[in-house]
């Protein structure tokens, strides 16, 4: 959690001392409790986002099927795309996965900043090309492998991204349901609950008490694939997105 929006990584070493308050007046604190959507593909895009606590999926929706695209975390801005675009219509629906706090700015407010401060359109640019790599890794999961080659891949995000060592292997510290991860791969929650069971009764992974371990991970790195990428690569959001 951030005490200010200026603490973030889209606007910390860019904003002049004198003109934190000014900036941080531009911005509204909102509150939305878990399972709200924020805005909906389509929308009309008037608004950017930094994410104060919490945690955001972005997703689109087609004849009652979900397909998550990507995750957005505290600190992290979302909406920025439709600011800086001459089509402000929103490319995808985000909702909160957990009690969460936005800091809301309006697209005249950041226009007004940019034009004083342009190095955060390239910050922009730079969040726009990880989404595209993201992108590019979602068209592969869903055009190019099986579901337990697809679920053995998350699983390898999830580790790279949350995993920590544990007794019992690698604990992935992000909750998810069966659902969010088959809605996250592009598969059916039955084919991906079916996978899962199969990979413990081979000691790959380990579900206790909603908590999930990787016990065997060369074993699941082989199962992703000979040309699996390396944990480092798997990072869903770069170290380097917001660096000038």
């Amino acid at each position: 959690m951030y005490s200010s929006v200026l603490d973030t990584s889209f606007f910390k070493g860019v904003i002049d001392s004198a003109d934190d308050d000014f900036v941080i007046g531009m911005f509204v604190e909102r509150h939305y409790p878990k399972g709200s959507v924020v805005f909906q593909q389509g929308d009309e895009g008037r608004e950017m986002y930094v994410i104060k606590s919490g945690t955001l999926k972005i997703y689109r929706q087609d004849q009652g099927r979900e397909i998550v695209l990507g995750h957005q975390f505290s600190g992290e801005a979302i909406g920025e795309l439709e600011m800086f675009h001459y089509d402000n219509k929103r490319l995808a629906s985000v909702a909160t996965m957990e009690k969460t706090t936005l800091w809301m700015i309006r697209k005249a407010d950041l226009d007004k900043l940019a034009l004083k401060y342009p190095v955060l359109l390239r910050k922009a640019l730079y969040i726009v090309s990880e989404r595209l790599s993201q992108a590019n890794r979602k068209i592969e999961y869903l055009s190019f492998l099986d579901v337990r080659v697809r679920v053995a891949n998350i699983l390898l995000d999830l580790n790279s991204n949350f995993g920590i060592d544990a007794e019992q292997g690698r604990l992935i510290q992000f909750r998810v349901s069966q659902q969010h991860l088959a809605n996250t791969i592009g598969a059916g929650r039955e084919s991906v609950a079916r996978v899962l069971l199969e990979l413990q009764k081979e000691n790959l992974i380990h579900i206790a008490n909603k908590d999930m371990y990787i016990v065997d991970l060369p074993r699941l790195e082989r199962l992703a694939g000979p040309e699996s990428e390396p944990q480092e690569e798997r990072k869903w959001h770069s170290s380097h997105k917001y660096m000038i």
